[in-house]
């Protein structure tokens, strides 16, 4: 069911100035959370470039220090190789590998480790070690055969592989590395992790050099450098001076599903270690980067891969980026400008009071005012409290009062000249100048013997008869949904079916004829004055509508029937109601009536059947009582 105005489930309506306060609360809400919105967001880009821009900075500078590494191993292998003592003897160990002479191959062997390490200088110390960060002293060196086989090293060398099936799963490795790079020429660059004597994995990068017999152009054998990867970063202080834009980032290398690092703390190195085992195929990629959560901190990982294309275990670059400072900034961020949208809202609200003060009053004047106008109080005017839009408003609705008190003046006017009935039609606009054809009933009433009552009587007294007599009879005709018509002197003129059609106008014609006759009869029981009336009735077709001018109208019925309810009225005796042939025929057995001889009337050329109206009867449908 639709709810009106007026039931009282209904929410109750908001004040104007509640919905200035919500409003600019929503407003300044709306602004402070975009505000906070956009902020974080660019909080959060800003330190998502910054990482970006910092790991790329890290790929570079560990790009340029492995670079220049591979430059100063490449020249010093490169002489190593060009080393006629070197070639003739891997070409003895390999003759000697032919015949299985263990002792010439050992001695073989230690005389090239010696070269080895004479040449590649892995025996320096001290300044010398450390002078250059791009080149580190290598700390491991294996030698392989033109079968890539691993040549045993002497003591020396040997120090640091560990138990023996650890040596031979790692020299297994080295094999399978060289034999794959006999088809290609050059070097190539990778990472493995063979365990020590204590059993513990020690990260290598490892550098795999072709040693070619300049004179045919044959391998004769294969050249592997290790050098241990948390000494070839420098330290921090040593990595500032090296890049003075180097980055806050925790580096580490993924490998066979370990995380090797000496920058990040054992136990965040093992959580991110579980992490990036669960995102192994996620590795499997070049380069990209992802966030993550340890002990409850938020980081962005970054990697890269280190060894595309070579034969090498895939290795990882990861770098640990943590996301608390830009969280630490989004909350410090967040509180301002929390704090500063309170002190807003706090600064909107007190505006919104002032405003909707000013603006609430007039309001509140102006709806005061409509509901005097609406109980009819067309008198009433509000301040004009300005020259704004409100102040105009006011002056607006004090202008259409005074032309509502105007018009209701002249309306009044109106309903006291012309029926009400017509008045409202004539202020609907729908009754104009000319006339239309319409079934009705006309009822003429007038007073008998009025000259012989009146003619000694004072003109103010007349009057006053007449008012008590017209307004009494007057209001019968309204109960019977009849249109008083005109006042000739004593004689009231009254139309049914016009300007309205009711469908039984005939019978009510008839019924107010009778009341007219009972309330005259009971006003003379009252009233000084006793008069008797006659009526006449008749029904047909005629012409109703506004005749006159266009600059006065006066709405009235025309035609012959009108005539003859007229002078059937002059032929009705003192308090009896004289009908004509139409009227009976459309009453049918409602009316009981007595047959007049046929009258000659003034206008008509035939004589005239007419009735007296004794009784009338209630319509069916009807539970009113006979008159």
């Amino acid at each position: 069911m639709k709810a009106n105005g007026n039931d009282p489930r209904r929410l109750p309506a908001l004040s104007f100035r509640l919905k200035l306060l919500l409003a600019m609360m929503v407003v300044v809400a709306g602004v402070t959370g975009a505000t906070l919105f956009v902020t974080q967001q660019r909080v959060q880009s800003t330190y998502q470039r910054l990482s970006e821009e910092q790991f790329r900075r890290e790929i570079q500078f560990f790009t340029a220090l492995r670079q220049a590494r591979l430059l100063t191993v490449e020249r010093r292998c490169r002489n190593f190789t060009h080393d006629v003592r070197v070639r003739q003897l891997m070409r003895r160990l390999n003759a000697d590998a032919d015949t299985h002479d263990e002792t010439d191959i050992r001695l073989a062997s230690e005389k090239v480790y010696q070269t080895a390490e004479d040449d590649l200088q892995l025996r320096e110390t001290g300044a010398a070690a450390v002078s250059s960060p791009t080149m580190r002293r290598a700390t491991f060196l294996r030698l392989l055969d033109a079968r890539n086989r691993v040549l045993e090293p002497p003591a020396s060398v040997e120090a640091g592989l560990g138990r023996p099936w650890l040596r031979q799963r790692f020299q297994q490795q080295l094999s399978l590395i060289a034999s794959a790079l006999s088809g290609q020429s050059g070097q190539q660059v990778g990472y493995l992790a063979p365990r020590n004597a204590d059993g513990h994995a020690r990260l290598l990068e490892v550098i795999v050099t072709k040693i070619i017999d300049v004179r045919n152009g044959e391998q004769v054998g294969t050249l592997v450098l290790g050098f241990p990867v948390p000494d070839l970063m420098p330290n921090p202080r040593a990595a500032k001076q090296l890049n003075p834009e180097a980055s806050p980032l925790q580096s580490g290398l993924w490998l066979e599903d370990r995380l090797y690092s000496s920058e990040l703390p054992e136990d965040l190195r093992s959580k991110l270690e579980a992490d990036l085992g669960r995102r192994a195929r996620l590795l499997q990629r070049p380069t990209g980067n992802f966030l993550t959560r340890l002990d409850g901190i938020p980081y962005r990982v970054f990697y890269r891969a280190l060894n595309e294309g070579a034969n090498f275990p895939p290795a990882c670059q990861v770098c640990l980026y943590s996301l608390a400072d830009a969280l630490e900034e989004q909350r410090s961020l967040r509180g301002r400008i929390l704090a500063f949208g309170g002190l807003a809202l706090l600064g909107a609200l007190a505006v919104s009071l002032l405003m909707s003060h000013g603006l609430a009053i007039p309001i509140r004047e102006l709806v005061k005012g409509t509901g005097e106008i609406q109980r009819g109080n067309l008198a009433v005017k509000v301040p004009v409290r300005g020259r704004d839009e409100i102040g105009q408003l006011a002056a607006s609705f004090n202008e259409m009062a005074a032309g509502l008190a105007l018009k209701e003046k002249y309306r009044s006017v109106l309903d006291l000249v012309a029926d009400k009935e017509v008045a409202q039609q004539l202020m609907g606009g729908s009754v104009a100048l000319g006339g239309e054809t319409r079934e009705i009933s006309v009822l003429f009433c007038d007073i008998r013997g009025f000259t012989a009552l009146t003619q000694d009587m004072d003109p103010a007294e007349v009057i006053q008869l007449l008012n008590e007599h017209m307004t009494a009879l007057t209001r019968v005709v309204y109960e019977h949904d009849g249109v008083v018509d005109k006042f000739v002197g004593d004689l009231i003129m009254a139309v049914f079916g016009a300007p309205r059609n009711y469908e039984n106008d005939a019978h009510n014609a008839a019924r107010c004829a009778v009341r007219m006759i009972n309330e005259r009869q009971q006003l003379n029981q009252t009233s000084r004055y006793r008069i008797r009336i006659g009526i006449g009735i008749a029904s047909g077709t005629a012409v109703a509508g506004c005749m006159g001018s266009t600059d006065r109208l006066n709405y009235t019925v025309l035609g012959p029937r009108v005539n003859l309810a007229a002078r059937l009225c002059s032929q009705a005796g003192p308090m009896e109601v004289v009908i004509d042939q139409t009227t009976r025929e459309r009453l049918g057995a409602l009316l009981r009536v007595e047959p007049l001889p046929e009258l000659r009337l003034k206008g008509f050329s035939a004589p005239v059947q007419a009735f007296k109206l004794l009784e009338v009867r209630s319509l069916p449908d009807r539970h009113a009582s006979t008159v």
